[in-house]
């Protein structure tokens, strides 16, 4: 991934990953997903917490990369195959 977007993310969009600005129903899992884990082996812990907090900040961050495409497109209004020089037409 781009240096500049994963710089982005860590500074605008994951400081906004709190759980008041999730659902109920994301905030309900999660609690339960924690519930769960603490009936497990603390090796098993550790690794399901690594797991999931590197599933958050990778799958977090390439979306938030994606959107950011996505945007720069719409308010530049350029074509999804780039900007085509008129001498290329």
């Amino acid at each position: 991934m781009n240096v500049f977007y994963q710089w982005l993310y860590d500074h605008y969009a994951a400081p906004l990953f709190d759980d008041e600005t999730f659902s109920l129903d994301y905030c309900l899992q999660k609690k339960e997903w924690f519930a769960y884990v603490q009936t497990l082996p603390k090796h098993e812990r550790l690794l399901s917490l690594d797991l999931l907090n590197n599933m958050k900040a990778c799958w977090g961050a390439q979306a938030f990369a994606y959107g950011l495409q996505a945007g720069l497109l719409l308010a530049l209004e350029i074509p999804p195959d780039g900007i085509i020089s008129p001498a290329a037409r």
